[in-house]
């Protein structure tokens, strides 16, 4: 306290009296007064010990939250690889054959069934080339007919001939030249016919043109791109339409070839997109690694859902691993010197229970993370209580209370 501020302690009568006495007495009246000066000046500093202001009281200890930390030798984990959600079938249509596309039956976003027509070509040539070749059949057919009936007949005039023959009546030579005109008109006859059937396969080969002019859809889908419009002139082959299969989907993950060996066909595993957690079924185990990634690819079929194609999926494996440590919450761990970490551990009690227990630390070594929880080794023993949060208000030697 600032001296010029302070006010003096008061003095006892008893003082002030011997006081007066000295100055009047002279040295001769010092005694007894000096005595009871001392005795007064003892008062005044009792008094000035009296009015002095108590002590603060001991401050408790903090109250921290622990864990009993518990060994334990296997584990199951969790990780999670990203993939892609792909269509079973995803196919990009074109006609076969070149022409002018007509017209275009589906929009982008069109759901078709198997079969239905999407796009067609001009088709008025091949249905000309249809009607001359109907007309060809047609002539060829009667010109068969024709020559049949002519065969028929001649056929009737050999058999007449030779019984003629045999009884004498003509020679050998009209007999032999009704025999050689029966031969070529059965020449002729299948001469037709091969005109018949060329005719009729020329038809068919118009009819198959005819049906590839008309692009169908191979599969139920949605029609998710449309590349081409009426009137431009295509080429075998080119891409027209994209369709996407409806359902199933699947998704196709990378995972590491010794996560993959624990998977086998019908196994149902949890997969996230984005806020759906669907199961999905392993489908297939593709046997090549990817080129870039050194992974295996992992096929897995989604249950009847409207997902987006393309969209990421997320796999969750669980697997069982052996080690021993200790499971611990993630808030427990304290960075250490040289990239190493460290937990805080409530020593025994030494002292009287409100006086709390020391902190000391323990190197650990994180194992695997999950969630807000961390498998740990290091130094930990069976039984210790190991601070779970608010670590950043201790440092090793304070001393702690357990929380209830």
């Amino acid at each position: 306290m600032d001296s010029a501020t302070a006010t003096p302690p008061a003095t006892p009568p008893a003082l002030l009296s011997a006081l007066q006495r000295i100055r009047q007495g002279g040295p001769a009246s010092w005694g007894r007064p000096l005595a009871i000066a001392a005795a007064g000046a003892g008062l005044a500093v009792a008094a000035v010990a009296v009015t002095r202001p108590p002590r603060p009281p001991l401050q408790r200890p903090l109250p921290v939250a622990v864990v009993m930390a518990q060994p334990v030798s296997r584990y199951l984990t969790s990780r999670d690889y990203t993939g892609e959600v792909v269509a079973g079938r995803s196919s990009s249509l074109g006609f076969e054959l070149p022409g002018t596309l007509e017209r275009v039956l589906v929009e982008e976003g069109d759901r078709v069934v198997a079969g239905q027509p999407l796009a067609h070509l001009d088709r008025r040539r091949l249905r000309a080339q249809r009607q001359q070749l109907l007309a060809q059949r047609d002539v060829a057919r009667a010109a068969v007919e024709e020559v049949r009936q002519q065969l028929t007949l001649a056929e009737l005039q050999r058999d007449r001939r030779r019984q003629l023959h045999a009884q004498g009546a003509i020679s050998r030579e009209d007999l032999d030249q009704q025999i050689h005109g029966s031969a070529a008109l059965r020449s002729r006859l299948v001469q037709a016919e091969a005109q018949v059937d060329d005719a009729e396969a020329r038809l068919r080969q118009i009819d198959v043109d005819l049906a590839r002019s008309v692009l169908v859809a191979p599969f139920d889908g949605t029609v998710s791109r449309r590349r081409l419009d009426e009137g431009v002139v295509v080429s075998g082959g080119q891409a027209l339409i994209t369709l996407v299969e409806s359902a199933p989907l699947e998704v196709r993950v990378g995972v590491p070839p010794d996560a993959a060996r624990g998977l086998r066909p019908g196994q149902r595993h949890p997969v996230r997109i984005g806020d759906r957690r669907l199961q999905a079924t392993v489908s297939a185990l593709l046997p090549e690694l990817d080129a870039g990634s050194r992974t295996a690819t992992v096929v897995l079929r989604l249950p009847a859902e409207d997902l987006p194609v393309g969209a990421t999926a997320r796999l969750s494996l669980r697997r069982s691993e052996t080690g021993a440590g200790f499971w611990l919450p993630t808030t427990a761990l304290v960075a250490a010197e040289r990239g190493l970490w460290s937990v805080y551990v409530l020593e025994p009690a030494d002292t009287a229970p409100e006086q709390g227990r020391r902190v000391v630390r323990r190197l650990v070594e994180p194992l695997h993370s999950e969630g807000d929880r961390s498998l740990v080794r290091g130094t930990l023993r069976p039984g210790d209580r190991v601070i779970a949060a608010g670590t950043h208000r201790v440092v090793p030697g304070v001393r702690v209370q357990e929380a209830p």
